[in-house]
């Protein structure tokens, strides 16, 4: 379907204008397209590009190679690391694939994504290679990183989740997660750790539980565990547990993006969200 340059501007163009052409300067719409590609408005002739300004500007590459690049980037169950999208789409260089794959990652939130709601299940959890030393809370040189997963109380299904990397254990951190993340009047099931007691109080319910007394067979936070456990296989397996932290919130992210969207039906849809985010996206 996006064997040419021509098929992938088209599918640009309809999800940048679902209605038609509108000229963003003088709201006229007719307008002409040029040899580069180039929406040229009839009435006042303004120049809009469909790339201008996102993460495919002034890339040397052809555009057909971006469709690649985001249709195995939300295929692949697992995935895909640098390696493998070099190979793909026949890169000679490896920081072209691992630079791609930033862009593509940085593009799969919504700013106006809906919150979590319902019962949520928010723990912490660290991230890092394999240091000696005390584990949990009182790990060193690790990466934080919050999850609020939500639950069906009735069929104890895992629904969306949200991660997120934190600076601390702070009651700011945690309740700044929260807030951003989590619909007020939700019921928030954690640990007994003493920082949700002060955050949680007026806009939320709270179910803390102490896991230590209640045992393994009485897990309350269940999904989220289990996905603590899933994010820490990827890391070992796609990404051979080698990252830089300051790139992990990009990781996270993709991770919410596919883990979202793993009960969609259409493959194409999930392409197709990406391409409308890309569309959206600031040049990075």
């Amino acid at each position: 379907r996006f064997s040419d340059p021509k098929a992938c501007y088209d599918y640009l163009f309809k999800q940048k204008w679902p209605t038609g052409f509108i000229c963003k300067k003088c709201g006229h719409s007719k307008c002409w397209v040029s040899a580069r590609n180039l929406y040229i408005c009839t009435q006042c002739e303004h120049h809009h590009s469909l790339i201008a300004g996102t993460i495919m500007d002034s890339s040397k590459k052809p555009i057909t190679y971006w469709f690649k690049a985001m249709w195995w980037f939300t295929t692949r169950k697992s995935g895909v690391n640098a390696v493998n999208l070099k190979e793909l789409l026949g890169f000679g260089s490896y920081d072209t694939a691992w630079y791609w794959l930033q862009k593509l990652r940085r593009c799969t939130i919504r700013k106006d994504r809906e919150k979590l709601s319902g019962r949520v299940e928010v723990d912490e959890f660290v991230i890092g290679g394999q240091r000696s030393g005390k584990r949990g809370r009182g790990a060193e040189a690790k990466t934080i990183v919050a999850a609020a997963v939500e639950r069906c109380d009735q069929k104890k299904q895992i629904g969306r989740i949200r991660l997120q990397v934190i600076l601390d254990y702070s009651a700011y951190s945690l309740e700044t997660f929260i807030n951003e993340n989590i619909q007020s009047g939700s019921n928030i099931a954690t640990d007994s750790w003493s920082s949700y007691s002060s955050i949680l109080k007026e806009q939320y319910h709270h179910v803390p539980t102490n896991q230590s007394k209640d045992g393994k067979d009485h897990d309350s936070l269940y999904g989220a565990h289990l996905v603590v456990t899933l994010i820490k296989r990827l890391v070992r397996g796609t990404f051979q547990g080698r990252f830089e932290p300051k790139y992990l919130q990009n990781y996270l992210d993709e991770y919410v993006f596919r883990f979202n969207r793993r009960k969609s039906k259409y493959i194409g849809k999930k392409f197709m969200r990406i391409v409308q985010q890309v569309v959206k996206s600031s040049k990075i």
